[in-house]
């Protein structure tokens, strides 16, 4: 009898304990968002509306688990109805399967050699303050572009990025100023700010180049143009630009600061998958012309 009173209270410490690692892990969530939303303040509502917040909310959520284990003395997960369970596992190995497929294409890019020749370098923008002011993340794509314009100096830099959504400045100017910073001609550089995505990235910077250079877009999508980007999201980046039409796309990666790394790459993974939907469903985006 003392064997089994002891045995139940070792499950009733573990089970007490692993309620308390719940709640820790739904504090880090929070934490983990407010740091995002800090390291590159936004206006009041591009941080209402910020993707970031999927941790909070996934924090929020272990909390309230944590909480109800303790209250209850039992699982959240044994108050569900079976085919509840049964729809929820479902819904996650197919999730998962996803995910895992859609991060392995995330993971292996097709990068570049510095030594391969280039006549044109895309600079691709992920983000800006309202003040103006580039994350870090941006900033080694910057940094990683002036590196790869000083091994190829003549080629035509275009730096990418339009105002977004509840922000009040457009992102390239900022783009080109920090290139000028690094030692790049500013000649060199040229701005586009209208994009306000991926595919207008490519689709407007194939303008620029067409009218800087005189060339029709079908030049520029047959020369060897390096597109510049963080790691996670090259890949989606050249999977773009292939169906957009450019046919000798350079992927040149820049490295993402650590504690950022958990969230860009959640962040990739959905909107890979809502990339091949958009594909699936629309077959857009369609080749320049």
């Amino acid at each position: 009898m003392s064997g089994l009173l002891e045995k139940a209270k070792k499950m009733n410490r573990r089970f007490v304990l692993c309620s308390v690692l719940i709640i820790v892990l739904g504090l880090i969530g929070i934490a983990y968002d407010v740091y995002l939303i800090t390291s590159c303040p936004g206006t009041f509502w591009d941080n209402v509306f910020s993707f970031t917040h999927i941790w909070s909310a996934a924090g929020l959520y272990l909390i309230f688990t944590g909480i109800y284990r303790l209250a209850k003395k039992r699982s959240f997960w044994s108050v569900w109805k079976r085919w509840i369970k049964v729809v929820f596992v479902l819904l996650l190995i197919a999730g998962g399967i996803i995910s895992a497929i859609s991060l392995y294409y995330i993971l292996t890019p097709r990068i570049a050699e510095d030594s391969e020749q280039v006549d044109y370098v895309i600079l691709l923008g992920g983000g800006v303050s309202k003040d103006g002011i580039l994350p870090d993340s941006v900033l080694r794509r910057v940094e990683r572009t002036a590196e790869y314009l000083k091994k190829h100096p003549n080629a035509v830099c275009v730096v990418s990025g339009g105002t977004l959504d509840f922000l009040p400045v457009a992102e390239a100017p900022s783009l080109k100023k920090y290139l000028v910073e690094n030692g790049i001609e500013q000649s060199k550089v040229l701005v586009e700010d209208q994009a306000l995505d991926t595919i207008q990235n490519f689709e407007y910077s194939c303008k620029m180049l067409s009218d800087y250079t005189g060339l029709p877009q079908s030049k520029i999508l047959e020369s060897p143009v390096a597109v510049v980007t963080s790691r996670f999201h090259l890949c989606r980046a050249e999977r773009l630009a292939d169906r957009m039409g450019f046919t000798d796309i350079k992927g040149v990666a820049s490295k993402t600061p650590v504690l950022k790394i958990p969230h860009a790459y959640v962040r990739e993974v959905c909107a890979y998958i809502k990339l091949n939907l958009r594909i699936l469903l629309t077959g857009k985006p369609e080749k320049i012309r």
